[in-house]
């Protein structure tokens, strides 16, 4: 039979999944009477983990309150870090960015530079939250391979001295708070899924398109990141063998043949060899820096040259997501990443004609396709769900925040972990209360996996 403490994280994870939820719809999800409903949803007002949001319509009777998860619980620094730059967040429980601060729009050359580059702006961040929002903690969001653990970034795309870098452990010593990393586009679909277009869908993708691309993958509400936490790398699946070799080593990447930077090459290109086009005229042809807009622009402009290379990528990638459909057969696709964020009409339009026409008919329409509804902050917001999301994996924490107790830092977890029983001891409760806490987690893992897909009550 579950304990006040594990109805009280039910109710969480409801409240969590649907948006908002009352008091009548949570007793009859749940199967708790309504009386004790009030009594623990009272518990966790006090404790500010939820608040009111409004009433149902009403249909004659007393309107019920409308209960959310508070906003104001906390806030946590959501950080991003990828090709295109570096830029922060200080974002609440709701997914709200009440901070930004943008860092260098081009990396600086070196792994030094840029782990400093890194901690500026989080620096940055923590100086200027007011008083009373002070972050609990800092996710960070990294294009590239991470560990299992969160705690180091293996692989930087394109930097052959960016090797198995401890981010996580960097972030705590300068700010002094939790720190936890993940990849960039898992991270951004999370902040989609729960903030953003595609809350409540049980299966969905996100597709990505930077200077790289990737899909992040959710699969009966739980956001899929493989063995080793490295799941997504669409880019680097192979849809032409005899195609241009990529940074990874093989041939015929989907990067190598359809991202910004491989499109853009190919048109500079084809200008070198006499081919007429607006693009000339936009970007320096014999220069190492060049403008990968201008080629985007200039398809939707009409220019030949451009029109034909980007719809080119575009069918590629269209021809790829096709695959993932029907493989996956999600609800739903997200369009985000600064390129499709932007929205340039004839890449777009490619990618979903060619989808179209690529997946199983039966997919066709109900398949739906929409744009990022969080954009450029997808990412980074989805840093600060790094944290929020390892509070619910881990209720007891959640609680220990909710009393004001600072949350231990991910480096000191691994001393006590290295450290032997005595050292693991002094970091945790009796044997007894441990014991029941560890029992409570596994009934609410094993309640998780049973809940998951299916239908809450609807509201009346």
């Amino acid at each position: 039979m579950a304990n006040r403490f594990e109805n009280k994280v039910r109710i969480l994870d409801m409240i969590r999944e649907l948006g908002r939820a009352s008091r009548p719809m949570l007793s009859e999800s749940l199967d708790i009477n309504l009386p004790t409903i009030s009594n623990l949803t009272k518990e966790l007002i006090d404790a500010k983990l939820i608040t009111g949001d409004g009433f149902e319509k009403s249909e004659g009777g007393r309107r019920a309150e409308l209960l959310i998860l508070n906003p104001g619980f906390a806030t946590v620094i959501g950080l991003e870090m990828g090709l295109t730059g570096i830029r922060g967040v200080l974002a609440d429980l709701g997914g709200n960015v009440l901070d930004r601060v943008q860092g260098p729009d081009e990396m600086p050359a070196g792994k030094d530079p840029m782990v400093e580059a890194l901690l500026q702006v989080a620096e940055s961040l923590k100086a200027r939250a007011p008083a009373q929002r002070k972050p609990i903690g800092v996710g960070l969001a990294i294009s590239g391979l991470t560990d299992e653990n969160g705690r180091i970034s293996r692989e930087f795309p394109h930097r052959e001295d960016w090797k198995d870098i401890p981010l996580a452990q960097q972030l705590e010593q300068r700010l002094g708070i939790p720190a936890q990393i993940g990849n960039d586009v898992q991270a951004a679909t999370l902040a989609e899924r729960r903030h953003g277009g595609a809350r409540g869908m049980r299966d969905m993708l996100f597709l990505s398109i930077n200077q790289g691309i990737a899909c992040g993958i959710v699969v009966d509400g739980r956001l899929y990141v493989g063995a080793t936490r490295n799941a997504g790398e669409f880019g680097h699946t192979i849809v032409d063998p005899s195609g241009p070799i990529c940074y990874c080593g093989n041939y015929g990447c989907l990067e190598s043949l359809a991202s910004p930077s491989a499109v853009l090459d190919q048109a500079l290109q084809a200008i070198r060899k006499g081919v007429q086009s607006s693009v000339a005229n936009a970007a320096n042809v014999n220069g190492k820096t060049v403008n990968t807009e201008a080629v985007f622009r200039a398809a939707d402009d009409g220019d030949r040259l451009a029109t034909n290379v980007v719809t080119r990528a575009g069918e590629y990638i269209g021809l790829g997501l096709a695959n993932l459909v029907n493989f996956f057969n999600p609800e739903l696709i997200v369009f985000g990443g600064e390129v499709l964020v932007h929205g340039y009409r004839v890449f777009n339009e490619a990618i979903e004609r060619t989808f179209r026409a690529r997946v199983l008919p039966i997919l066709q329409q109900p398949t739906r396709i929409i744009p990022s509804a969080l954009g450029r902050d997808a990412a980074a917001v989805g840093g600060s769900m790094l944290i929020f999301e390892s509070l619910f994996d881990e209720p007891d924490k959640l609680f220990a925040v909710s009393e004001g107790r600072a949350l231990p830092l991910g480096s000191d977890e691994e001393a006590r972990g290295r450290g032997g029983e005595k050292a693991r001891a002094r970091g945790r409760k009796s044997p007894e209360k441990d014991r029941i806490m560890r029992e409570s987690e596994q009934r609410i893992s094993r309640w998780r996996r049973w809940a998951v897909g299916r239908p809450a009550a609807k509201e009346k």
